[in-house]
């Protein structure tokens, strides 16, 4: 699996967790910060820093992964 950081607007914030509620279990769950490990955190804080910095080498690229929907 991978994680998705997702920062929205008041008020979005409920519409979306009503779509992702609607997802399979299996396939899409909502972690609460307090169930990542330190090392997850860590990786998350990492991930934050290279977008701030412009630097998206890390994640897959858009336009391959719009290509496989």
């Amino acid at each position: 699996m991978k994680t998705i950081l997702l920062e929205v607007e008041d008020n979005a914030y409920q519409t979306i967790l009503d779509f992702i509620n609607l997802l399979p279990k299996n396939q899409c769950r909502l972690l609460e910060e307090n169930q990542l490990s330190d090392q997850e955190q860590q990786h998350i804080q990492h991930c934050l820093n290279q977008i701030q910095q412009g630097n998206y080498s890390e994640f897959d690229d858009w336009e391959t992964v719009k290509n496989h929907l």
